[in-house]
């Protein structure tokens, strides 16, 4: 919750009012990072030397905490002229440098110099005399974020060359022109707390903030009233108003003042005590004058601020805070005063780190699977660009494509030869099965090359189920086409995924029976894992299971777990087998 600071401003002679929270004449030290609840209040001495608030209608206020015509440290800016955009000059750039940037758009000979001692401050004249000249700035990349401020200081004439200064300001490292009527809603209020019983007194508490400053208030009891009772009034002063009541009377009501100024407690007592008042007590605020205070939220947790503390290398720091009003369009300072900011020893969070995430990400999920189960997947048609290197184990590890790790082999085949999964050798279209076997690409010539120097245009690589992927070598590219690629490892635990889907009909199975139905898996072995994916809707009471009870063939059984006949119509049905190496 922002800390609420109240501002009293005397813009007559434009220093702080000792009231709110400036009781001494000076604001309290800031602390970095904390966020500040600013109501500011305007007022001026009228001729008799007391404060009157301003009437603001149709005015507007900013707030600013930082240095005065601070400089940026990085970046840079650029200069418009006629609508053309120069190049970028940097924020701590020569006068030859700037002349160089703004010569291509505001003619040769116009004259660039540094402007009297300010840094990053620079005085442009034109080349002739009496040529109007009027350029405009872009901050750009101004780092802390600064202003690019022209101003004439020479107006072109006969016999006169145009001048204007350019200069680089740093903004404020604390910001807002978002000002608000602060609301009045709360600041006066009426609260039953306790209902009149037989053992206790029906009790009102009555609250009035700071904000009443003037005016009356008017408590109702049902259909009638008090007379007006001044803010501030004794607690005497509510009772006699409320006992003159008739429906009252009295003696039957007692106030007394609270522990704080402004806080009343109203019980009915003695003929009206220890009993439920069924008749309520109201408030009527309407005749009260509230404070007229405008507010805004500054957080002190900008990159800005943080570069002051850089800059400084001290713990706190002393920055201005200048409020400017502007009224009828003319912008008026209306305060600027020193204050103190303090570094923060907490900046975010609790000091114990808090529980991570438990998912991983996309990239992390990735490594984990190329590391635990040594193989790869791809999917779809894509192009590659050409690596740096022309290994075509490493390229096509790097690729993604394969595995470090690939080194299926087949009996009887020399390593250093190409295979498909069978054995066989083409000599157009190699199958992929031993990483040693692939050893360069030649990217020149297109084609893939062993360690025999054996070469193939295309390279194609077995998909574990149907379909394959063809490895096409092109100038710069690496192309990838067909329905799935996976390379596979042979490190321990490793296994391939076959899955297929079929239409089963079980058919109608008596009660505590079972129906069973054979599905072709290529690839499936005893022992292998099999999950069975079941259509959106299955007969209440069937229950499903798989498994592979000899090679490529998997067993469906159906049970009828009911004590009556089921039917198990024809459905479709995914099977997936994880097929272990």
């Amino acid at each position: 919750m922002a800390q609420s600071l109240d501002i009293y401003i005397d813009t007559t002679s434009g220093k702080l009012i000792a009231a709110g929270s400036a009781r001494s004449g000076a604001l309290p030290t800031f602390t970095r990072n904390d966020s500040y609840n600013f109501r500011v209040r305007l007022q001026e001495r009228d001729s008799a030397g007391f404060s009157r608030d301003l009437d603001l209608t149709g005015s507007s206020i900013k707030l600013g905490i930082g240095g005065i015509d601070g400089d940026p440290t990085d970046g840079q800016f650029k200069l418009v002229l006629n609508s053309v955009t120069s190049n970028a000059i940097s924020f701590n750039a020569t006068t030859t440098q700037v002349y160089n940037a703004i010569s291509a758009i505001a003619g040769a000979g116009v004259g660039v110099t540094t402007y009297a001692n300010e840094q990053f401050s620079y005085l442009i004249t034109s080349a002739t005399a009496n040529t109007a000249m009027s350029f405009g700035g872009v901050a750009f990349t101004l780092f802390p974020t600064s202003s690019v401020l022209v101003s004439t200081r020479r107006f072109p004439a006969s016999s006169i060359a145009a001048q204007q200064v350019i200069r680089l300001v740093r903004n404020p490292a604390v910001y807002s022109d978002t000002f608000v009527a602060s609301p009045t809603a709360g600041v006066i209020s009426l609260t039953k707390i306790q209902d009149g019983s037989s053992t206790q007194n029906e009790t009102y508490s009555l609250a009035i903030g700071s904000d009443a400053e003037g005016g009356s208030l008017v408590l109702n009891y049902g259909a009638n009233s008090t007379t007006a009772i001044q803010i501030g009034a004794t607690a005497i002063s509510f009772q006699e108003a409320l006992t003159s009541i008739t429906e009252i009377g009295a003696g039957n009501i007692g106030v007394d003042v609270g522990n704080n100024a402004g806080l009343y407690s109203i019980s009915f007592v003695r003929g009206l005590g220890l009993t439920n008042i069924t008749t309520a007590l109201t408030l009527d605020a309407s005749g009260v004058i509230f404070g007229k205070f405008l507010q805004t939220t500054v957080t002190m947790a900008t990159a800005e601020l943080d570069e002051l503390f850089a800059e400084a290398g001290t713990d706190t720091i002393s920055p201005k805070i200048e409020v400017e009003l502007t009224q009828n369009g003319t912008p008026k300072t209306v305060l600027q005063s020193d204050i103190t900011v303090r570094r923060d020893l907490i900046t975010s969070g609790s000091s114990v780190p808090a529980p991570q995430a438990s998912y991983l990400t996309s990239a992390e999920s990735y490594a984990a699977f190329v590391s635990s189960q040594n193989n790869v997947g791809f999917y779809g048609t894509t192009a590659i660009a050409k690596p740096a290197n022309t290994s075509v184990v490493s390229a096509l590890v790097n690729l993604g494509l394969i595995a470090n790790t690939v080194t299926v082999g087949v009996a009887g085949v020399p390593s250093n030869v190409v295979t498909d999964w069978a054995g066989n050798v083409s000599a157009t279209t190699r199958f992929l099965a031993d990483s040693s076997a692939v050893t360069s690409i030649d990217w020149g010539n297109r084609v893939l090359k062993d360690s025999s120097g054996v070469t193939a245009v295309n390279w194609e690589t077995k998909a574990f189920g149907s379909g394959s992927t063809v490895v096409t070598i092109a100038s710069n590219n690496v192309a990838i086409s067909g329905s799935y690629y996976i390379a596979m490892g042979t490190a321990n635990g490793a296994f391939r995924t076959l899955s297929t889907t079929t239409s089963v009909t079980f058919g109608t199975i008596a009660a505590n029976d079972q129906h069973y139905r054979e599905v072709v898996v290529t690839g499936a072995s005893v022992n292998d894992i099999v999950l069975v994916g079941l259509p959106s809707a299955i007969s209440a009471g069937a229950v499903i299971q798989g498994v592979v009870y000899k090679a490529n063939t998997v067993c469906l059984s159906c049970t009828n777990a009911d004590n009556s006949s089921i039917a198990v119509n024809t459905a479709t049905y995914r099977i997936t087998v994880l097929d272990y190496q």
